[in-house]
């Protein structure tokens, strides 16, 4: 199983979801980076990435709380055993083998950075094994964007309502490009469409992700046992600052191709959803 993403749009809920689930395997390392990499072949810039993350754990890692130790000392081992894999630099066979190695019934990769992915390297995934499914969760446009915006500016150094201004100013007037990307859900709907089998492909929304009725649909999709999950749980859930109201109208009117998109693909769209294509007409 392949995760998609979006950035900001329950992957790590669900990685940690899936990570639980007995049926499931999940690497120690949650993004891995593999096809992203692969695309623009800077391996040498990712090797260096894994390996900060890594020596960051490391730092962590406790001296008296043995669960604590066992948890820090299995993502290490994780990251070891990931960044040998780097160095073949594009040897899927040593990446099935890392991501197969708990031989359980499903193995997963969730990285949000795959959603920017050409139709090739879908196609490629789609190829890896006898069966691939791909899931691709999306947040309401704006309530994305401005999650992502906070996550970001809260790192930056000086006033956090300053620094989120001014990284919205970058992503809107198109000095921003990754970002940009990232909100690109109608030219990821349709890489996935012309690269993928409908059957292979889950669609989902946020907003409805911790429905039991979703998380349901979800796991049969899979082929694994339904499951109840901590739906109350926020992850990675950034630091709060409210939208000006010209801040909101200027990224709503940015966002326009991507509700459009969307809502000329699905019939019903989340209540969030409706309200912001409102506040848009």
């Amino acid at each position: 199983m392949f995760g998609l993403g979006a950035a900001k749009a329950g992957t790590t809920w669900l990685y940690r979801y899936l990570a639980r689930h007995p049926e499931v395997s999940m690497p120690a390392v949650k993004e891995l980076h593999w096809f992203d990499t692969l695309e623009t072949g800077k391996w040498p810039r990712q090797i260096t990435r894994m390996e900060r993350e890594r020596a960051r754990r490391a730092d962590r890692l406790p001296t008296g709380d043995a669960g604590q130790d066992r948890r820090l000392t299995r993502e290490i081992a994780g990251y070891d055993a990931w960044i040998d894999v780097l160095r073949t630099k594009g040897d899927d066979a040593a990446y099935l083998r890392f991501l197969q190695a708990g031989r359980t019934k499903l193995a997963g990769d969730i990285t949000p950075a795959y959603g920017t992915l050409g139709e090739a390297s879908l196609t490629r995934m789609a190829a890896l094994a006898p069966v691939t499914r791909f899931v691709f969760l999306m947040r309401d446009p704006l309530d994305r964007l401005w999650s992502n915006i906070r996550m970001i500016a809260a790192r930056d150094p000086g006033d956090f309502a300053q620094n989120a201004a001014a990284r919205l100013d970058r992503v809107v007037t198109g000095a921003d490009r990754a970002n940009a990307v990232r909100s690109d859900y109608a030219g990821t709907l349709a890489r996935i469409t012309a690269a993928l089998t409908p059957k292979s492909v889950f669609i989902g929304f946020y907003e409805t992700l911790f429905d039991a009725d979703t998380l349901t649909r979800l796991c049969h999709f899979l082929g694994i046992a339904p499951k109840p999950g901590p739906t109350e749980a926020r992850v990675l859930a950034g630091p709060d600052l409210a939208m000006t109201e010209a801040q909101r109208a200027r990224a709503l009117t940015w966002l326009a191709p991507q509700y459009a998109a969307v809502a000329a693909r699905y019939d019903t769209l989340p209540t969030r959803w409706r309200d912001n294509m409102e506040a848009l007409a």
